[in-house]
């Protein structure tokens, strides 16, 4: 193989394996936010829509107590490097749940994940 082959598929694989990583990264953070909502009746949990390029701009009448049809979502839509993903939750009282409404969540569902975002990268 020549040098200049070799570097091409070098450029290919480093970015292989960031796109792979960027993406699991996301899902990872994203579902763990999700998993962390509390649960009442399930709309907080089911209200998290995710996208890439723009954020939600409404909320759900989605109810999903155990989280799964938005970890769902996430598997399904975030995207790669060239992508911008989000997660939003567009409920009224979702900033409350974030910091400490809830007894089930006094540390919040997005602050404590994205507090954890270096070892979720090492695990990955």
């Amino acid at each position: 193989m020549k040098f200049s082959a070799s570097i091409k598929q070098f450029n290919e694989d480093a970015l292989a394996e960031a796109d792979r990583l960027y993406r699991a990264t996301n899902i990872e953070l994203f579902n763990s936010v999700i998993r962390d909502t509390p649960v009442d009746t399930g709309r907080a949990r089911g209200n998290w829509q995710t996208t890439t390029g723009d954020l939600a701009q409404s909320s759900s009448l989605r109810l999903d107590r155990s989280g799964a049809e938005a970890q769902a979502e996430v598997i399904q839509k975030v995207g790669g490097l060239d992508k911008v993903n989000y997660l939003t939750n567009n409920l009224p009282y979702i900033q409350p749940l974030e910091y400490g409404h809830s007894k089930q969540a006094p540390a919040g569902m997005v602050r404590r994940n994205v507090l954890r975002i270096k070892s979720i990268i090492r695990r990955i």
